[in-house]
C-alpha cells in the first residue's frame, strides 16, 4: 500500500509540473526534470548477477526568483523487487546569495559524502564506502527544517548548514532483522518530543576553490521511542570531510583526492529485549563508539588530446568500519579499485573490483546515464 501511495504521489507531481507550464491558473513557472538510470552488473565465485537497476526522475520547479522545490522519486530492484519511494521533496526560499532557507526531506548535511558525492554519476564506483551505506553512520536523507549559504571573506569562502530534523531513532530489539542499537535514520515522522540539531561548516581557502575542508555534527538527547525506558538515550555525531582537486600538467591530468571520517557516541542507557515491563525481562547497558572513514583518489587525463584517453579515469578506494560486537564483524575494511569512461560529465561506465574483509571478492560493471 506504502508503495502505491508514494506512486501515486509520484504522479501527481508531476502532473502539477505539466500543468504548471501550460496554464495560467498556477502563475508563472519553470520547470525541469533530470535525474538519472542506473545499472549494475555483478560476478562473485558463487553468482552473476544482473540487478541494481534504478531510475531516480529529479524534479525542479522554479516558482519565483527566491522559490523553488527539489524532489527525487526513486525507482529501484535491489532486493529482488520493485521497490517506489519519496527519496526527498525539498522546499527552498532565497533570501540574498548568502543565505537560503529550506524545509521539507532533504538530502543529509552531516558530512558531505551521503549529500554531495554519492549519487552515481558522481561517484567513481559502483557502491558506497563501508560505514557510509545502510546499517552504518548518519542519515542519506533528513526531514525537517535549515539554513545554508556562503560567506566571502577576500579569497576565502565559508560554507555553512545548520538545521532541525526529526533524526535518528534507536532500535531497540532485533525484531524484524533488525539489530540493536543500530538507528532508523530515516524515518518520515518523529518518535518522541526531541529533535536533533546539526550543522556543517566548511572553509574554501584558496581562490581557486580546489580545496574544501568541513567539519560537521549532530546531536540529539531521545532518540527512544516516546514512554519507553530507552526513550532518553542520547546520540553524538562528528565527521571531518575534504574534497581537493589539482591539475597536474606535466601528465595531462587532473587528480581528485576525497575523504571522510565519522564517528558516533551512543548515551550509556538501558535498553530492554522482549517486553520491558516485566520483571523478568532482560536488559543491558548500551553504550558504544563505532566510527568509520574512507579515502580515495582518482586521476583522469583530461588535458590528453586522444579523446579516448581524455575521457577515461582510474580511482581507488579505501574504507573501514569499526562497529560494536553486537552489530557484527568489528573491524569491515574495503579496498577497491575503478575504470570509469565518461560520455559526458553525468554519463559514465564503470568496470571494478572489490575486496571486502567480510565478504567474498567483488567483480562489477555500472552504467549509468543522467538526463
Amino acid at each position: 500500500m506504502k508503495k502505491i501511495i508514494t506512486l501515486v504521489i509520484a504522479c501527481m507531481l508531476y502532473t502539477a509540473f505539466a500543468m504548471a507550464q501550460t496554464s495560467d491558473h498556477f502563475g508563472l513557472s519553470n520547470v525541469a526534470v533530470h535525474g538519472d538510470a542506473e545499472f549494475t552488473w555483478s560476478h562473485t565465485k558463487n553468482a552473476d548477477n544482473f540487478g541494481d537497476v534504478n531510475f531516480k526522475p529529479i524534479f525542479l520547479w522554479k516558482l519565483s526568483d527566491k522559490l523553488f522545490i527539489e524532489s527525487e522519486v526513486e525507482i529501484e530492484t535491489g532486493g529482488g523487487g520493485v521497490d517506489i519511494g519519496l527519496e526527498y521533496a525539498n522546499m527552498c526560499y532565497i533570501v540574498n546569495p548568502y543565505l537560503t532557507f529550506h524545509a521539507g526531506r532533504f538530502l543529509p548535511k552531516f558530512g558531505a559524502y551521503r549529500g554531495r558525492l554519492a549519487e552515481g554519476f558522481l561517484n567513481r564506483f559502483a557502491g558506497n564506502p563501508v560505514g557510509f551505506g545502510d546499517g552504518g553512520i548518519g542519515a542519506s536523507v533528513e526531514t525537517g527544517a535549515g539554513a545554508m549559504g556562503c560567506l566571502p571573506f577576500g579569497t576565502v569562502k565559508i560554507l555553512y548548514d545548520v538545521y532541525v530534523v526529526n533524526g535518528p531513532h534507536l532500535v531497540p530489539d532485533s525484531a524484524n532483522g533488525n539489530v540493536v542499537g543500530q538507528f532508523d535514520y530515516e524515518a518520515y515522522t518523529a518518535n518522541n518530543n526531541n529533535k536533533a540539531i546539526g550543522g556543517r561548516l566548511a572553509i574554501l581557502p584558496f581562490s581557486s576553490n580546489n580545496l574544501e575542508i568541513g567539519y560537521s555534527m549532530q546531536t540529539k538527547s531521545k532518540t527512544g521511542d516516546i514512554g519507553t525506558p530507552y526513550e532518553n538515550t542520547s546520540l553524538f555525531m562528528q565527521a571531518i570531510d575534504l574534497n581537493y582537486y589539482k591539475v597536474i600538467s606535466p601528465l595531462k591530468s587532473t587528480l581528485r583526492l576525497t575523504g571522510e571520517y565519522r564517528a558516533q557516541k551512543v548515551g550509556n542507557n538501558t535498553v530492554y529485549y522482549g517486553d520491558a515491563f516485566h520483571s523478568d525481562s532482560m536488559s543491558f547497558k548500551f553504550n558504544n563508539s563505532p566510527s568509520c572513514f574512507y579515502v580515495s583518489a582518482s586521476i583522469r587525463p583530461t588535458m590528453s588530446d586522444n579523446k579516448f584517453l581524455h575521457n577515461l579515469e582510474i580511482a581507488y578506494r579505501y574504507s573501514s568500519f569499526m562497529q560494536p560486537a553486537a552489530w557484527g564483524p568489528t573491524s569491515i575494511t574495503c579496498n577497491e579499485i575503478a575504470l570509469d569512461y565518461w560520455l559526458k560529465w553525468n554519463c559514465v561506465m564503470k568496470v571494478g573490483y572489490q575486496k571486502r574483509s567480510d565478504s567474498i571478492d567483488n567483480y562489477y560493471a555500472q552504467f549509468v546515464y543522467g538526463f
